[in-house]
């Protein structure tokens, strides 16, 4: 697991992020990769697909590290709706403090949310090609136990 510092990057990061990830993803969008995460888990479990580990590794390494990078963005997410924003401590900057607060963290359309499902779609992906994978050993398995006991 990896280990952050106690703060978010001071070099606005975050923001940065959350500005991508504004431009790039919704709820809406992931909402439909974990849907398709989910049939692929599904497909993996059944039989549906198999592949060998030779090709699913270097997929897995980059699902993996990815998992690690939005794990690092939500977790810097999570220090942001600890500490909101010092405004000031008269009415309107309290009130975009709070703001901002919900938006980044709390909403269900806030990057924190998004991340924590994009986070759920690379998992089920990455958990998909580990079954596929036992599935595709196994189907070798009996494949070469057919040839054997034909050969005897």
């Amino acid at each position: 697991m990896p280990v952050w510092e106690d703060e978010p990057a001071k070099s606005g990061s975050v923001g940065g992020a959350a500005a991508a990830m504004a431009a790039s993803f919704n709820t809406k969008d992931v909402s439909a990769m974990a849907s398709g995460a989910k049939e692929m888990l599904k497909s993996a479990k059944s039989g549906g697909f198999r592949v060998s580990e030779e090709a699913a590794k270097p997929i897995r390494e980059v699902l993996q590290k990815h998992v690690e990078e939005v794990e690092r963005m939500a977790h810097d997410f999570s220090l942001l709706a600890l500490a909101p924003p010092a405004l000031g401590h008269h009415d309107y900057g309290k009130r975009v403090a709070e703001f901002q607060l919900r938006a980044t963290a709390v909403d269900p359309n806030s990057p924190a949310e998004v991340l924590k499902k994009l986070r759920q779609v690379l998992v089920d992906a990455d958990k998909a090609l580990e079954i596929a994978v036992q599935k595709y050993q196994e189907a070798e398995d009996a494949a070469a136990s057919s040839v054997k006991s034909r050969q005897v």
